[in-house]
């Protein structure tokens, strides 16, 4: 068998999460699982359903499929407190271990692995720089993270959509300055925690430069 890493394959969806894509070559199945990265390679590439090889990245000479125009509906939307209270609540009830599928219960398209290794979704919403999937090698996902191209949300709107906040001590004088929502949906295995960073003394009408989602067990 060729090897079908350097071959030019246009991929195609197939609308599963842990299986977002797959191909025919010279009348063989070909299909791409997303592993539990960190612990595994991030792609493993299956071939009649049979393992063939595992990947530590997309290869350059596979042809990704553009995002399907129901998920860049979805991208295409801003990161606001309601949307950040819709990912808080069905991150308390997240149990699988592959992003791929993590970020379809959030209604993103999967992520890719940059150079370093890190899951960041692409295109970002719009009003961010990025935002980045880190995956626990034992528990799946840790945290959702997002950076916003200026700062946007202000404490006051964190605070009325999620109800009062904490503020942390910070660790080092230039530290940013953080504040906590804690997130709890009955029946729910999990929790989850919003943590909102700002450059200044989080006031009402600061904004926050930064939004993290962390997944808690209660």
């Amino acid at each position: 068998m060729r090897d079908l890493t350097v071959t030019p394959i246009r991929w195609e969806h197939s609308g599963d999460g842990e299986f977002p894509y797959h191909a025919e070559v010279d009348g063989r199945s070909l299909t791409v699982r997303v592993n539990d990265f960190p612990a595994e390679p991030l792609y493993t590439l299956l071939v009649d359903g049979a393992e063939l090889v595992d990947l530590d990245d997309w290869p350059p000479v596979w042809r990704r499929p553009p995002v399907p125009s129901h998920l860049l509906d979805l991208v295409a939307r801003p990161v606001t407190t309601d949307l950040l209270w819709t990912w808080a609540r069905r991150i308390c009830g997240v149990t699988t271990e592959h992003a791929a599928e993590v970020a379809a219960l959030l209604g993103l398209p999967a992520p890719t692995q940059d150079d370093f290794g890190r899951l960041f979704v692409q295109p970002s919403p719009p009003g961010t720089a990025w935002l980045q999937l880190c995956m626990n090698d034992r528990a799946g996902l840790s945290t959702v993270e997002i950076r916003f191209a200026e700062p946007a949300l202000t404490r006051a709107e964190l605070d009325a959509c999620f109800g009062p906040s904490q503020e942390l001590p910070r660790v080092h004088w230039d530290s940013p300055h953080l504040i906590a929502h804690a997130v709890r949906t009955p029946d729910a295995p999990l929790s989850c925690t919003l943590f909102s960073s700002f450059t200044a003394q989080p006031d009402p009408s600061e904004r926050a430069l930064q939004v993290t989602l962390r997944r808690d067990h209660h």
